[in-house]
């Protein structure tokens, strides 16, 4: 499949936020490597998508918003309509401590602390919200004098008002349920609580009384994900995780997340991170 880039794409980066605004006018589905630090807020302006987070399959339009906690795989794909619009926040969980002095964390953090995954606002609501995502784009187009503080008051704003919606409200939308998008639940969270010890096709086969080639395929066509490519995010991401929080020594990481030897860890880390595990443990700040 060819991937078309944005036609249109309006961003603010900092150091703990990332702001995004993007057209796109042909079928796109995002990179299978996708897992980060930071807690991620998406919104869909128009079009359909189908939205996997790391073990559920959520179909999405236009006006549902999806919150990704930190390390959580997830990608979105195609799901029938080629032109969609996209609004994105990525910000990590201080963002607000250095701006408010955290006294408000657990209220603009609400959809991440309850383990709320998706919300369809009300229309009197959506209406609300636009307004927030528009003076945003509004101001990642023009870049104003001190547009950069203006985008984080609005975020601010736009948080604690999905907040005050949660509390009057719980519109979730549920992921798909057919009996093989259940199946599909329960290898996924199978892989990401035992992806430390051997991991194979012919187990997942025995445990689940599937053949190995149709979960294969099926598994890739739902998630997007092939077995393997899955599994080796899940060992990676943890690992990450490990080197940035702990001292373990990388071969105890190795070892820790499922990998046979410290020479195939290494190899597959660089491949997934472009890092080596040391020198992505140096640049998230410990020795």
């Amino acid at each position: 499949m060819i991937v078309t880039p944005p036609q249109k794409h309006h961003v603010l980066l900092e150091d703990n936020l990332l702001v995004g605004y993007s057209q796109y006018y042909a079928t796109f589905d995002m990179p299978d490597n996708h897992m980060h630090e930071t807690l991620e807020l998406y919104y869909l302006m128009s079009g359909k998508r189908h939205f996997f987070i790391k073990d559920r399959l959520y179909p999405i339009q236009k006006g549902d918003l999806v919150f990704v906690p930190k390390y959580d795989l997830h990608r979105t794909m195609a799901a029938g309509t080629p032109h969609h619009d996209r609004f994105l926040i990525q910000f990590s969980d201080d963002l607000f401590d250095g701006m408010l002095g955290g006294t408000y964390r657990e209220v603009l953090l609400r959809p991440y602390l309850s383990g709320v995954r998706t919300l369809r606002l009300k229309s009197e609501d959506l209406l609300t919200l636009d307004g927030f995502v528009f003076r945003i784009i509004q101001d990642l187009k023009e870049q104003p004098t001190a547009h950069s503080l203006q985008v984080k008051l609005l975020v601010t704003e736009m948080l604690l008002f999905i907040s005050r919606c949660m509390e009057r409200y719980d519109l979730e939308i549920s992921p798909f349920d057919t009996p093989i998008h259940q199946k599909i639940t329960e290898i996924a969270a199978y892989i990401n609580t035992h992806y430390m010890s051997p991991v194979t096709l012919k187990q997942l086969s025995e445990t689940f009384y599937m053949s190995p080639h149709y979960i294969s395929r099926i598994f890739k066509e739902k998630t997007g994900f092939s077995f393997i490519k899955y599994l080796t995010y899940i060992r990676i991401g943890e690992a990450k995780r490990l080197l940035r929080e702990t001292d373990t020594k990388v071969l105890h990481i190795a070892e820790q997340v499922g990998f046979e030897n410290l020479a195939h860890f290494n190899r597959v880390f660089k491949q997934t991170v472009s890092l080596s595990p040391s020198q992505y443990r140096r640049m998230s700040g410990r020795k």
